[in-house]
C-alpha cells in the first residue's frame, strides 16, 4: 500500500507541474509574441516542439504513477492530452489580435509530443 502511495503521491506532483506548465503556456499565447521570434526563421516552431515535448514529459510523468500497468496510457493517454491542449493554445491565440491559429504551429506541438515520447520509450 505504502508503495501505491507514493507513486500517487509523485503522480499528483506530475500533474500539479503540468498545470503549471499549461498556465505558463496560456499566459504566454496571452501576449504579444517574442521580437526574436519572427528574426530568426524556424525559432517559433523549435519553440512549440520543446515546450510541447516537456509538456509531454511531465503529462507521462503522471501516467506512469498513476497507471504503472497499463502500457497504452503510458504513451498514448499523454500523446492525447498534448494535442488537445495544443488545438486549445492555438485556438485561444484566437481571441489575441496579436496571434493567429497555425496548423504549423500545432504540427510542432504534436511533434514535439511524439518525438519527447519516443525518447522516453527507446531510454
Amino acid at each position: 500500500m505504502a508503495h501505491f502511495e507514493s507513486n500517487r503521491n509523485l503522480a499528483m506532483v506530475f500533474i500539479a507541474l503540468s498545470i503549471a506548465w499549461i498556465a505558463i503556456l496560456f499566459i504566454e499565447s496571452s501576449q504579444p509574441p517574442a521580437a526574436i521570434m519572427g528574426e530568426v526563421s524556424g525559432l517559433d516552431k523549435a519553440a512549440h516542439f520543446l515546450v510541447f515535448g516537456v509538456l509531454a514529459l511531465l503529462v507521462c510523468g503522471a501516467s506512469f504513477n498513476l497507471y504503472p500497468e497499463s502500457a497504452m496510457s503510458k504513451f498514448l493517454t499523454p500523446l492525447l492530452i498534448v494535442t488537445f491542449i495544443g488545438i486549445l493554445d492555438e485556438l485561444y491565440q484566437l481571441s489575441n489580435p496579436t496571434r493567429a491559429f497555425e496548423l504549423w504551429d500545432l504540427v510542432a506541438d504534436v511533434g514535439g509530443a511524439a518525438v519527447f515520447l519516443c525518447l522516453l520509450r527507446t531510454f
